[in-house]
């Protein structure tokens, strides 16, 4: 069994309502539930930081691509929206302002 150290924090009461109604949906402990999101949340970070890392030794290594390329392989991979979504949002934005 995984060792296991005990932590506080403050919990918006959106946050709180969000976990219960998970925990009556799912059976599952708001502790589970925590834990497995703070464990997805921070192996997503931690792979986008291994990402940059590894951007960051291409360009020394003058490995680099051009900027268009960059961002035709992003939304490609669905990292960032296309571009008529982004102009979809964008009106969606300043509609609501």
């Amino acid at each position: 069994m995984m060792g296991a150290t005990t932590t506080s924090l403050r919990l918006p009461n959106d946050v709180r309502d969000v976990y219960d109604t998970l925990v009556s949906a799912t059976g599952r402990s708001r502790n589970d539930l925590m834990v497995e999101a703070l464990r997805l949340v921070g192996e997503r970070q931690l792979h986008e930081i291994a990402l940059v890392q590894e951007g960051q030794r291409q360009l020394r290594a003058g490995q680099g691509i051009p900027f268009a390329r960059l961002l035709a392989e992003l939304r490609a991979d669905g990292i960032l929206p296309d571009d008529e979504e982004m102009d979809r949002d964008a009106d969606t934005d300043r509609a609501s302002a």
